[in-house]
């Protein structure tokens, strides 16, 4: 059994514009386990897996279950694109076991999920850098990037199934004595938190992850972005659903805030200039780049001379919005003296 025992502190997060980003991919697909390949099966299977879409596109674990979300669920035999059976990845899996996945239309999907109200948070999306420290029967952990520790596989296997981007530390001694070293769930936060500032990112997660009775675990986590910050508590016997539920958790948090941001506005004309540009591959990479984004729905070049490149963009939500999505990136910075002008960051 498993309980949330309290809400701590609550501060509302606001959006950053140095906040990394990564690309997000397989959003409009999911795999479902299914028993057979039967029609009855397959029909239950396509509604799970869309549900399961709903819920990544969304960014929110309750949109599927919603009037809206049912509604579009409904129409899941017409919003397949391509299907197929696998056998599960993981060696522990019965032979027999089977993998239904399947790819819906991204474009009519997205469609009627608008008809319906409901939010399409697009690829670019915020990674999060995630701090976990288990103590157990046998004393403390740091578990970083170089660690196959089965509480790491949990939350990476959880993060993709939510679509959202984690990074663990590589961590070194100096930051195993620090986290080492602390006392409470709280200063270890801190520490934590002290040691991100090389990495760059202001999304982080910190998860102490504690065993308290043979079958009895209390876990403390700590959501930052922007300086702000969520923390939560848990208490429960299965330590795997534990770490499942506060990847939800940081899924949900995230949707929240810049899910909403990304479908606010309407389409507008964007003028934006680039410079910085040395080559003609600088200048293909710059406007591969804007093409890509969620938010340009229209590019066109208008000039290029040895200063850079200026574009004309349709973009949903103007200047604001693009300037966020640029944002969460590397690939461009904002001239913080002229909205609209940017440079083209160094590989």
């Amino acid at each position: 059994m498993r309980k949330q025992i309290a809400l701590v502190t609550l501060v509302f997060i606001v959006l950053s514009s140095g906040v990394e980003a990564a690309d997000v991919s397989e959003l409009n697909s999911a795999r479902v386990p299914v028993s057979d390949r039967s029609d009855a099966e397959f029909n239950r299977g396509i509604t799970q897996a869309l549900a399961a879409v709903i819920v990544k596109l969304t960014g929110n674990s309750a949109a599927a279950k919603s009037n809206a979300g049912r509604a579009v669920v409904q129409q899941a035999k017409s919003l397949v694109q391509q299907f197929g059976y696998e056998r599960p990845r993981n060696s522990g899996s019965n032979a027999n076991d089977l993998i239904l996945r399947v790819e819906f239309d991204v474009r009519v999907l997205g469609e009627q999920m608008r008809a319906h109200n409901l939010i399409v948070w697009g690829k670019e999306r915020p990674e999060t850098l995630v701090w976990l420290v288990l103590d157990d029967a046998t004393g403390r952990k740091i578990l970083g990037a170089q660690d196959a520790h089965e509480m790491v596989l949990v939350m990476k296997n959880r993060a993709l199934i939510r679509g959202i981007p984690l990074v663990f530390p590589l961590v070194d001694i100096a930051e195993t004595n620090a986290l080492a070293d602390q006392m409470s769930s709280e200063m270890m936060a801190n520490a934590a938190y002290t040691n991100s500032e090389k990495y760059g990112v202001r999304s982080i997660l910190v998860g102490h992850i504690r065993q308290v009775a043979p079958a009895l675990w209390e876990n403390h986590w700590t959501l930052w972005v922007s300086g702000s910050s969520v923390t939560w508590e848990q208490q429960g016997d299965i330590v795997e659903l534990l770490v499942e539920e506060s990847t939800d958790t940081l899924a949900n948090s995230l949707g929240r805030r810049y899910a909403r941001a990304a479908n606010h506005g309407d389409d507008s004309a964007v003028v934006v200039t680039v410079s910085g540009l040395r080559s003609a591959a600088d200048y293909a990479r710059t406007e591969r780049y804007l093409a890509t984004l969620d938010s340009v729905t229209k590019l066109l070049v208008r000039q290029v001379d040895e200063s850079g490149i200026t574009f004309d963009l349709i973009v949903q939500g103007g200047l604001v919005r693009l300037t966020q999505s640029i944002s969460f990136g590397q690939t461009l910075s904002p001239d913080p003296a002229d909205p609209g002008v940017f440079r083209l960051n160094p590989r």
